[in-house]
């Protein structure tokens, strides 16, 4: 199963009874191979990785460039027509499509642009959502959403040629790899409906093709989206927002918001420090980094955290070995390893972290380290150093759908984006900032709904991080995956 699939289907697997948080004695088992002579000792640093909420200068995505633009919070008073809450892909998305429709906007970040999950995810670019059952629920069983993934699902790409930003956005494709035939007819035949209306490309790729695109023949069956690729998620956020600022929208980083309240027509959000901003329209794009000023944000969704790694840049012997094609690597049935080889010949992987010690770089690098080994036998005796480690947070919603909430009106959320959110934070974005200009919110093509209670919100995670995921690293060092 993909990560996605996952997270989905971990819900299932517990029938009643609370689970609390990490850090139990629970969360420490089936994973003896990794010692420390702390082990089970939580400190302050394993609390930041389990919570992703490490520096943004951890993750790899800030290497190649640093951090860039600091902004600086806001020291006055200000009004705006939307004001919208948080900068990462989807509140830069948002502003950036004000911008263009010349709506005076304001933009709030509790941190510095990126600083979320929009800084630390792995980077692909996946123009699918396989469960077609979500649209059932939708005014129009989905034909408008349909329309308009099939028109602009190649939406990151286009922003960043558009703008010129520098975020190694290439469309490389998507390839899924199997091992056997039964597993390629499986995952194609769950995959056919979802292709055909969301309008993507799908191609059969033979053993041939595989060793060609993959530099390995470990995998015996593919099956390639054209249109995906890679991103680096940091560096497109950050370019979305510098576009925005160019375009005339206000950005403040450090600015934490604290409280809402009427005024007027409109809304008055009060900050740390005692500035406040007036608006006719507040949107939070928060995600999973809700705070508490709107707590039905916070409550709404499944927070997993999730770690990526960078390597140092690939010794030039096997460059053209690991993955040659750059294509987006997924692995069918369990995708444990996602991998992509950047524009600087990084690998760039992910997964999910060691409850008991999710600090542990170097343990989690040498799981990952042992199936490039298995895959690329060529790259036994070659050294691959692990560059970078980082940890952010994951909102998923129990639909395979992102949250579009209204919580009053006039305030909206856009949020909780089930790993998809390379494509369908600035797709919706796109979408909301063209409502927003018409005030035609109804119109939208996906419903806008009230955030639901989520009644046991550690449930996924406990179940991915303190069963599956260590299940499935054992399955896979005995070669069964």
């Amino acid at each position: 199963m993909t990560r996605r699939e996952a997270l989905k289907s971990g819900g299932t697997l517990l029938v009643g009874g609370a689970i609390v948080g990490c850090g139990s004695e629970a969360d420490t088992r089936g994973e003896g191979s990794e010692s420390s002579p702390s082990q089970g000792v939580a400190t302050e640093l394993d609390s930041l990785y389990d919570k992703g909420a490490i520096p943004i200068a951890e993750s790899g995505w800030t290497k190649t460039q640093g951090l860039g633009t600091h902004y600086p919070s806001l020291a006055t008073d200000l009004v705006t027509d939307v004001l919208v809450i948080g900068a990462g892909l989807a509140g830069g998305s948002l502003a950036l499509h004000l911008s263009e429709l010349s709506i005076n906007t304001v933009v709030l970040e509790a941190r510095q642009p990126g600083w979320g999950a929009s800084g630390r995810n792995a980077g692909h670019v996946l123009p699918l959502l396989r469960d077609m059952s979500v649209f059932e629920q939708f005014p129009d069983q989905g034909h408008a959403f349909f329309e308009l993934f099939r028109e602009h699902h190649t939406l990151p790409f286009d922003i960043a040629k558009r703008y010129d930003i520098d975020c190694d956005a290439v469309a490389s494709g998507y390839l899924n790899a199997m091992t056997s035939q039964s597993a390629f007819d499986k995952f194609k035949q769950s995959s056919l409906a979802s292709a055909e209306a969301l309008g993507q490309n799908l191609i059969d790729v033979d053993a041939a093709t595989m060793h060609e695109m993959t530099g390995s023949h470990y995998y015996s069956h593919g099956l390639l989206y054209e249109s995906g690729g890679r991103i680096n998620p940091y560096l497109f956020t950050r370019g979305m927002i510098k576009a925005a600022v160019e375009n005339g929208v206000r950005v403040y980083g450090d600015s934490v918001a604290t409280a809402v309240s009427p005024q007027g027509k409109g809304w008055r959000v009060q900050l740390e420090g005692g500035n406040s901003v007036s608006c006719d329209k507040l949107i939070f794009c928060t995600n999973a980094y809700a705070t508490d000023i709107m707590p039905q944000f916070q409550r709404a969704f499944y927070p997993v955290t999730a770690y990526a790694l960078s390597t140092t840049p690939l010794p030039a012997q096997i460059r053209d070995i690991v993955l040659p094609s750059r294509a987006t690597l997924a692995q069918v049935p369990i995708d444990l390893n996602p991998l992509i080889v950047d524009g600087h010949n990084r690998i760039v992987t992910a997964s999910i972290p060691s409850s008991s010690r999710p600090a542990n770089a170097q343990w989690h690098f040498e799981q990952h380290l042992k199936w490039i080994h298995r895959t690329w036998p060529e790259t036994r005796d070659v050294p691959i150093e692990l560059e970078s480690y980082w940890t952010g947070r994951v909102a998923m919603r129990e639909r395979e759908f992102p949250g579009m909430y209204q919580l009053d009106s006039g305030i909206y959320g856009l949020m909780h984006f089930n790993a998809w959110g390379n494509v369908m934070a600035p797709l919706m974005g796109r979408s909301l900032a063209q409502a927003i200009a018409s005030d035609s919110a109804d119109q939208l093509p996906f419903p806008i709904v009230k955030p639901d209670l989520i009644a046991n919100p550690g449930k996924q995670e406990f179940l991915l991080r303190s069963l599956m995921i260590p299940a499935a690293r054992l399955a896979q060092s005995f070669g069964f995956i």
